[in-house]
């Protein structure tokens, strides 16, 4: 398998998820290239892929702004090279993995949803399938925002992304990548 696995991380908490999806997929024997969009923001042929990960904190519940930018130039380059068709139909053995990283102070789970849809778009409008939507809880880092690691509506979440939430994200990448193996054509 073929694996595109693509972050943005503005104060690391998605880059320690990005990190350990990647070590999955190397013990799993695939492929896998890793990038940070904020640091290379090409447009990617997506198509490529047999599976790709994409993953961003949420801010005021969208992706950081480096990857709203960047779905905008892939949306752009798509409609110009005639990707998007209508009814978006599926590309049998593609497949996506959205996740975000959030602290949901004042809704909880409900902020971190608009990005991963609005991720997920992306991929739906190229024929790629959505095959796993996650969202993880992160701590917020700078000093202004810290307080609300303890007083927000999901409790005390410093430190987060913990041990147990990195373990989560290994097994559901693992996962992922272990019911979606039949699905892709061996090349």
């Amino acid at each position: 398998m073929n694996i595109l696995n693509m972050y943005a991380s503005l104060n690391g908490q998605t880059e320690k998820v990005a990190f350990e999806i990647e070590k999955v997929v190397i013990e799993a024997g695939h492929a896998v290239t890793t990038i940070n969009i904020e640091k290379q923001g090409d447009i990617i042929d997506l198509l490529e892929y047999d599976l790709t990960f994409i993953g961003s904190g949420v801010y005021t519940w969208l992706p950081g702004k480096g990857l709203l930018k960047w779905i905008e130039k892939q949306m752009d380059y798509a409609r110009k090279n005639d990707l998007i068709l209508p009814g978006s139909p599926k590309i049998p053995g593609k497949f996506a993995c959205v996740y975000c990283t959030y602290a949901g102070p004042h809704t909880g789970e409900g902020e971190a949803i608009p990005a991963i849809k609005y991720m997920g778009q992306l991929f739906e409008h190229l024929g790629i399938t959505v095959a796993d939507e996650w969202s993880i809880v992160g701590a917020f880092v700078p000093e202004k925002m810290r307080h609300f690691n303890t007083c927000g509506r999901l409790g005390n979440i410093v430190g987060r992304p913990n041990a147990e939430d990195l373990r989560q994200v290994r097994e559901k990448t693992k996962g992922v990548i272990d019911s979606l193996q039949l699905s892709i054509p061996v090349k």
